[in-house]
């Protein structure tokens, strides 16, 4: 096996400590789990016998910088094989032996099977048969059986919080593009380079269970940064990304969005108090 897991990191030490626990868990464990934090040192309550790589690297204080600290955990990754996942993300005993077979048999853009948590399922004494008995899938992604392949030209509904490819396609895609600052878009326009550089996509049956966390819907929390990326993205696609969400934005009277007419136009920023009664304990994703 030649496969590496990369995980990026601000907060959620919890989320992180139970990623191990399943990296732990796995059939086989990766030749090396690289972990980069943002804004922070990397901690870990236990290591485990698994080979242990960490850095930082620092944004502007405002934003995560999520794009950046992808392509730094890429730079330092040592195998030809890479699965990015998620710090809320745990991953199946067989998400490691999927992903290395699909990569090594159809090298291409794989995203793995994500399974959504309800609140409580990781509570201490999970396990991961606990955890399969109350996951459930997205009504957006595929219904996969482990290990089962589907490519498709759907490539919008690429999501990187767990994918899979090998490092000459990362570097022929030219990595995650850095001047998308921030949370919105940035995975859509990678998915979208991998297109424009003749790569394939599909879904792979590798399941990851999602963390539950509260979230913001629509992602008030992270209103410019996604009004700004949506901009970028339509000037280099020539067309808009994150449509719901701005959609959203629009009945609530913080922006114009109109996609016939391509226009958006920001009107106001959201009020704490939207911020907090946007915030839903729903799981993630729905």
């Amino acid at each position: 096996m030649s496969l590496s897991v990369l995980t990026i990191v601000r907060g959620r030490q919890q989320h992180l400590d139970n990623l191990l626990t399943g990296l732990l868990r796995s059939n086989q464990p990766p030749v090396e789990w690289i972990v980069v934090g943002m804004d922070q040192d990397v901690q870990l309550a236990k290591r485990g016998d698994i080979k242990l790589r960490t850095s930082r690297i620092d944004g502007d204080g405002s934003r995560l910088p999520l794009a950046e600290a992808r392509n730094h955990a890429a730079e330092l990754c040592q195998t030809d094989r890479m699965v990015f996942l998620d710090v809320d993300c745990i991953p199946s005993t067989a998400m490691i032996d999927v992903f290395d077979a699909a990569l090594a048999d159809q090298p291409q853009l794989w995203m793995g099977n994500p399974r959504y948590l309800p609140a409580g399922a990781t509570d201490p004494a999970w396990t991961l048969e606990s955890l399969q008995s109350v996951a459930a899938r997205h009504p957006l992604q595929p219904n996969l059986v482990s290990g089962e392949r589907r490519t498709s030209d759907r490539y919008e509904l690429f999501w990187s919080l767990c994918f899979g490819i090998t490092r000459s396609d990362f570097e022929a895609i030219g990595g995650f593009d850095e001047s998308f600052r921030g949370y919105g878009g940035e995975d859509t326009d990678f998915a979208f380079s991998a297109r424009q550089a003749g790569i394939q996509f599909g879904f792979v049956g590798a399941t990851v269970f999602h963390q539950h966390h509260a979230v913001c819907k629509p992602p008030l929390n992270h209103f410019r940064e996604i009004v700004r990326n949506a901009e970028q993205f339509r000037l280099k696609w020539r067309e808009w990304p994150m449509a719901s969400w701005l959609q959203a934005f629009d009945s609530m009277g913080l922006v114009r969005f109109d996609d016939a007419l391509d226009r958006l136009r920001v009107l106001r920023e959201p009020t704490a108090t939207e911020i907090e009664e946007a915030t839903s304990l729903a799981p993630a994703g729905f």
